[in-house]
């Protein structure tokens, strides 16, 4: 499924939504780029995973104007408007970030496209496959939704979501939203999170938490 589809978003209404569905979502695209300029050499190649519509890559080019960017998306549309938005400035490769080959680079990012993979063995797959392709020193780094090990703290988060998508949407759609995405997504918690990518043998960082959502980083 295109991540239009699995957000029941209007292609050409992508970027003016996404912020309406995700709380945080810019401060978390900018801490993700933050991430890259605190660590990547100053014309990295960086293999964006699930790229969409370029949202993080074109905030990557911001802070590294040098970067050589591939973008991996299933969604040919997606594909499409990255290509758009970046001007030309990068790359595409449409496939399944899953089963595509990670070309040799400095920098492997995802922003909410993680979730989509549904076992902690694939994930744990997908990570060493990143460090594999990751040159000394590289950075992986992915913003998205990662639960609290708490259960009180991850209904407290919940509710914050949900009073988020409730300042656009009835508390009826909101709550659809929901459920329809805890369906759909697989969130692992921040924990295990960290655990699969020590596995993978990165050191580990969080530079952003807010709620259920994080940047989390992983050092070559």
């Amino acid at each position: 499924m295109g991540a239009t589809a699995h957000l029941g978003i209007k292609f050409g209404e992508y970027d003016a939504t996404i912020a309406s569905l995700i709380p945080h979502y810019k401060a978390l695209i900018d801490a993700a780029a933050d991430a890259v300029d605190a660590t990547a050499p100053r014309s990295p190649a960086v293999v964006d995973l699930g790229t969409g519509s370029g949202a993080l890559a074109a905030q990557i080019l911001k802070v590294r104007p040098k970067a050589r960017l591939i973008g991996i998306d299933a969604d040919a549309s997606m594909l499409d408007a990255a290509r758009k938005r970046l001007k030309g400035r990068i790359d595409t490769i449409e496939d399944d970030f899953e089963l595509a080959r990670i070309p040799r680079c400095d920098v492997v990012s995802a922003s909410f496209s993680l979730h989509h993979i549904d076992t902690g063995r694939k994930k744990a797959a997908l990570y060493k496959r990143c460090f594999t392709s990751l040159r000394d020193g590289g950075i992986f780094v992915s913003a998205d939704c990662f639960l609290s090990s708490s259960a009180k703290l991850r209904q407290r988060n919940r509710q914050a979501w949900l009073d988020h998508l409730q300042r656009k949407y009835t508390k009826r759609k909101s709550e659809q939203f929901l459920r329809t995405w805890a369906k759909e997504d697989v969130y692992f918690s921040l924990d295990r999170e960290v655990e699969l990518l020590k596995e993978a043998g990165f050191s580990t960082e969080v530079t952003w938490r807010q709620d259920s959502f994080a940047v989390v980083v992983g050092l070559k």
